[in-house]
């Protein structure tokens, strides 16, 4: 397991280590066992993984379209990703970060959407897509990103749900994500504070593109 690895190890002996993980041992149920039973709050980023396992047969914009609408200023740090094969066993291990996050969320451990350092302003998308990839419907990835967090935080009766006497700050899409969740990217309109935004109009306000 990996917490037998020592803090030094390196980066390909924690790959390795992740891809060989065993989710059916004695000893993976009992961790996710000490997860729910502690009510622990897992924040996978999954999005970061599968990041940094961008290769040349599988680039970055293939599963990150809006990486080709970043700033000019942030474009130049995404050139060089993919354009050299990943770690190894950065693939192996980045499917079974998927199917970790598989397991907790079928053994009821809260989960939630969160980024790391990847594509600002569009990676919480993918990694709410990458949660149907582990199995959750298209609402319990969008809740994971929404209502859960808030009820982990105690925040729940304030907002994150759209009901009389909460915060009425919201997204307005242009589809229906739980036809195709990859329509959480279609936001046109922004509600905060009692105003209403055009998405378009403040994407060009930061040099991205809408």
């Amino acid at each position: 397991m990996l917490a037998s690895l020592p803090a030094s190890a390196r980066r390909i002996d924690r790959l390795k280590a992740v891809a060989a993980l065993n989710l059916n041992s004695t000893e993976a149920q009992r961790a996710v066992n000490f997860l729910k039973e502690h009510r622990t709050v897992v924040d996978p980023t999954l999005v970061f993984y599968e990041f940094i396992s961008a290769s040349t047969a599988r680039p970055l914009a293939s599963f990150e379209p809006g990486v080709a609408r970043v700033a000019p200023e942030l474009a130049k740090q995404f050139t060089d990703v993919g354009s050299q094969p990943p770690p190894p066993f950065a693939e192996e291990a980045f499917a079974m970060d998927l199917a970790i996050v598989a397991a907790l969320h079928r053994a009821g451990v809260p989960i939630v959407a969160g980024t790391d350092q990847t594509v600002p302003g569009h990676s919480l998308h993918r990694e709410i897509e990458l949660y149907t990839q582990a199995g959750f419907t298209h609402l319990e990835a969008i809740q994971a990103a929404t209502i859960v967090p808030a009820r982990v935080m105690g925040l729940d009766k304030e907002l994150e749900t759209v009901e009389v006497g909460k915060r009425a700050d919201l997204i307005l899409l242009g589809a229906n994500p739980l036809d195709d969740i990859r329509n959480i990217r279609k936001v046109e309109f922004v509600v905060t504070d009692g105003r209403m935004y055009n998405c378009a109009g403040l994407w060009r306000s930061v040099d991205f593109k809408p």
